[in-house]
C-alpha cells in the first residue's frame, strides 16, 4: 500500500511538472504573438521578461529567467524568426 502512494504522488508530480512546462510554452507562444501584432512591419521584439510577465499575470506561475529565455529560443525557432 505504501508503494502504490508513492507511485501516486510519483505520477501527480509529473503530471504538475508537464502541465508547467506547457504553461510556460503558451506563455512564450503569446508573448510572440502580441510582440508580433505590436511590431507591424517592423522587426518582431521579444524577450523572455515578457514570457515571464505573461506567466505571472495569466497562470501565476513564477518562470526562471534562464527557462523562459531556453522556451522562448526554441519557439521563436519553431515558428520561423530564428
Amino acid at each position: 500500500m505504501i508503494r502504490r502512494r508513492g507511485r501516486q504522488a510519483e505520477r501527480a508530480a509529473r503530471r504538475a511538472a508537464e502541465h508547467d512546462a506547457a504553461r510556460v510554452v503558451t506563455a512564450a507562444d503569446w508573448a510572440i504573438t502580441l510582440a508580433v501584432r505590436s511590431a507591424g512591419t517592423g522587426p518582431v521584439r521579444v524577450t523572455p521578461a515578457d514570457v515571464r510577465r505573461w506567466a505571472a499575470e495569466h497562470f501565476l506561475l513564477d518562470v526562471p529567467e534562464d527557462l523562459a529565455a531556453d522556451v522562448l529560443a526554441d519557439r521563436l525557432r519553431l515558428r520561423g524568426y530564428g
